[in-house]
């Protein structure tokens, strides 16, 4: 009989961390900002992505805003070709602003060991 091999991302390795009163509440605090468990908080560093907050409503407020921008661009661009470029430029800038401020950062533990951040 062969044993088959455990799933890469089979989670089978249990990890006890102790931390002080003050600890473990920043730990519920940045992961509950991020709208993570803390376990999912520890996992995400542990994969050299920083987990970012959740954006606050006048962020989502500011992308309808440009949203909004956006589709009276488009409705000109029959009359005013280059409306289509600014378009673009918009969608663009959305779609950095949303990833940015939404999506976990990438960190490298070399760079930072380099720096001696760590």
């Amino acid at each position: 009989m062969s044993r088959e091999k455990p799933e890469k991302d089979v989670r089978n390795v249990p990890i006890t961390v102790r931390l002080n009163e003050e600890e473990h509440e920043k730990l519920k605090q940045c992961a509950a900002a991020c709208g993570l468990s803390a376990a999912e908080f520890m996992r995400q560093l542990c994969k050299e992505n920083a987990p970012q907050p959740q954006p606050k409503t006048e962020f989502w407020e500011l992308l309808n805003k440009l949203y909004e921008v956006h589709d009276a661009f488009k409705k000109c661009v029959p009359y005013y070709p280059t409306a289509a470029e600014i378009c673009k430029e918009i969608e663009d800038f959305i779609l950095e602003l949303q990833q940015k401020s939404t999506l976990p950062q990438r960190f490298s533990v070399e760079e930072l060991t380099e720096q001696e951040a760590v």
